[in-house]
């Protein structure tokens, strides 16, 4: 029996979602998409069931969603997939739903939950986690800049495009999204020092950089730079351990070992990150697919998605405090960047 699967959103991300669920000979998918341009192009270009409301869309009789929608309207969709009891997949969160109103109900009802963490897919990603475990040594540090030429997104859309408003923009998204990985890496983030400005000229004006100070549960040091006006796009890291250093480069797909201890000093290449992504995205969906099956288990839970936007919202209010402030997976990111208040002003002005 074919697992039927409803796709939320077809935009770009949706029909990738389509096009690699419709590719499994055991999944059946249906789509549900407010653009009626896009429900056209996907009937045709898949020949799949289209709705334009959820209602009709459930009466179809899903047992699974997959929800490929702007984040901010992701939380409408994981509602409606726990109080139903289906499994979901969503894209990468940056207001993602409480985890523990997740963890009680996936419980009760038996369901998966998948929020996306596409990086730990990459073949460089799985073998700088086994360099990390086995060869690294104690981490010292690790420090990661990722510079992308926002303007070149979506180039024909204005502020219909998500990652055109300020609240959504695509830098403020692309922290949390490197956090994934880099968490899964090195540690999870235990306190933040951050600072958020206006470096470039990007239009509407907000926002375009992020630098995140962080000191990591296992007692390393983290930094992450995050940068989204500058046309030259960077997405490299450098980690420290007893051992000695790793050099990466997501793009590229090198890592450079330099590892003295060990004796090993070498470059090896995993393959260029615009060559493998589509591979990839294939490779994280049909995860989904067979964690319902039973055959596989989901990578990345709630609890950590909440620890890891927690990061970046306690990095946006240290850059309003000006103090280090604690992580938690229960204080998540504001509307705004800078909608957070400094706690001691609140208290001196309630007296």
């Amino acid at each position: 029996m074919r697992i039927k699967v409803l796709q939320i959103g077809a935009g770009s991300m949706g029909t990738r979602r389509i096009r690699d669920l419709t590719a499994r000979a055991d999944v059946e998918v249906a789509l549900l998409e407010m653009r009626a341009d896009r429900r056209d192009s996907a009937s045709n270009q898949f020949g799949i069931p289209c709705f334009d409301n959820m209602e009709s869309a459930l009466a179809w009789g899903a047992v699974a969603i997959s929800i490929s929608t702007p984040p901010q309207s992701h939380s409408q969709y994981v509602e409606i997939a726990l109080d139903r009891g289906l499994h979901f997949f969503c894209e990468a969160e940056l207001f993602p739903f409480h985890y523990r109103e997740v963890e009680l109900a996936t419980a009760e009802k038996s369901t998966v939950a998948a929020p996306s963490c596409t990086l730990q897919f990459l073949p460089i990603y799985k073998e700088l986690s086994r360099i990390v475990r086995e060869e690294l040594g104690v981490l010292h540090a690790y420090t990661f800049i990722l510079s992308i030429d926002m303007a070149s997104w979506h180039p024909d859309e204005g502020t219909e495009y998500y990652a055109r408003n300020r609240s959504t923009n695509g830098t403020r998204e692309m922290v949390a999204f490197e956090l994934i990985g880099l968490a899964n890496l090195f540690s999870e983030p235990q306190d933040v020092t951050g600072i958020v400005r206006t470096g470039g000229e990007l239009e509407p004006n907000y926002e375009d950089s992020w630098s995140l100070q962080m000191r990591l549960d296992n007692g390393g040091i983290g930094q992450l730079v995050v940068l989204g006006a500058s046309p030259q796009v960077i997405r490299k890291g450098v980690a420290v351990g007893t051992h000695g250093t790793i050099e990466f480069d997501l793009l590229s797909g090198d890592i450079h070992r330099s590892l003295p201890l060990l004796g090993i000093h070498d470059t090896r290449n995993y393959g260029q990150l615009s060559q493998l992504l589509e591979s990839v995205y294939k490779e994280e969906i049909d995860a989904f697919v067979e964690t319902i099956k039973g055959s596989n288990q989901w990578p990345y839970d709630f609890r950590t998605s909440n620890v890891i936007c927690g990061t970046l919202a306690a990095a946006e209010k240290s850059a309003i405090t000006g103090k280090v402030e604690k992580v938690n997976p229960n204080f998540l990111p504001a509307e705004l960047p800078d909608q957070y208040e400094d706690d001691n002003e609140r208290r001196n002005v309630c007296g």
